[in-house]
């Protein structure tokens, strides 16, 4: 198992992996997969994403970006998905402390995660709990037919 940075080479395993994502935990929110979309945000925040590999496939990824907290102007890691293949999600854990000791090296001091309100949200409540989050917001959608 290694952990690296994302490169570019990884954009179409990344495309496979979300749409992995997508089926698993996206799917009753309707489809907003949009491979255009998703290759442009590869290209413009990978030099701040992860991947996991497994026997030099990858399996995993960590897609994030440094934001400006809105009060303070201090920067923020921002996850924006966090997934690993089912059969690899031993490694989940260990890819989520390399990217925040990663952070802590650069200087960041705060980091955000999101949750899908789906039928895992229990679980992933009581995992960033004890990874030591504190919930703060919950957000809502709706289709505006």
């Amino acid at each position: 198992m290694k952990i690296r940075p994302m490169e570019e080479r990884d954009f179409a395993i990344g495309v496979e992996l979300i749409s992995q994502f997508n089926t698993e935990s996206l799917g009753e929110y309707g489809n907003y997969l949009e491979l255009d979309r998703l290759m442009e945000i590869f290209r413009k925040i990978w030099h701040t994403s992860f991947v996991v590999e497994v026997n030099e496939k990858v399996v995993g990824l960590f897609v994030g970006h440094i934001v400006q907290d809105f009060c303070s102007k201090r920067p923020v890691y921002e996850e924006v998905v966090w997934y690993v293949s089912l059969g690899f999600r031993k490694y989940g854990l260990k890819l989520f402390h390399h990217v925040q000791d990663w952070c802590k090296a650069q200087g960041i001091e705060r980091m955000t995660v999101c949750c899908m309100h789906n039928s895992k949200t229990e679980k992933l409540f009581r995992l960033y709990d004890r990874l030591g989050f504190k919930s703060m917001e919950t957000r809502f959608i709706k289709e505006l037919n």
